[in-house]
């Protein structure tokens, strides 16, 4: 089943600029909602910049719940796939898999399908305090992974 709304935390979101984000979350739909999901955020260097990891844990993940068409697109989701390392139809083989989470916004809890990693964190990962990498990334002057 094709999700209809994706939450995303990281590289992903329109506070950061790549082809993804440029190209693809206007064809989505309505405004992003800010929401939080349960878990840890790490940060993981990359050589062409930084992105996060979301791992399970207590705290919460600041990110946007876009709103697709219903449902979002296949070649939408292919191309986010594609950035993610993530083949739906071999779920446990790729870097990441899509999974349905629930996300608190100010108008109540909804799903939304995010990406989660499929391994255990590398060891040498930075917690990400307060769970918001777009902040963390632009007050410590971070490059963010644009490719």
């Amino acid at each position: 089943m094709l999700p209809r709304r994706l939450f995303f935390y990281g590289t992903l979101t329109h506070e950061h600029s790549n082809t993804l984000t440029e190209t693809l979350l206007p064809r989505l739909g309505g405004p992003p909602r800010r929401g939080w999901v349960r878990g840890a955020l790490f940060l993981r260097r990359d050589p062409l910049g930084v992105y996060p990891v979301l791992m399970p844990g207590a705290g919460r993940v600041y990110g946007w719940v876009y709103v697709g068409l219903r449902p979002i697109p296949r070649a939408v989701l292919a191309a986010f796939d594609a950035w993610e390392y993530c083949d739906p139809r071999r779920p446990a083989r790729g870097e990441y898999r899509r999974a349905n989470l629930v996300v608190h916004t100010r108008s109540g809890p909804l799903r939304a399908a995010a990406y989660l990693p499929n391994r255990r964190a590398p060891l040498g990962l930075r917690a990400v305090p307060g769970g918001d990498f777009a902040a963390y990334a632009a007050a410590h002057g971070l490059p963010v992974l644009t490719e």
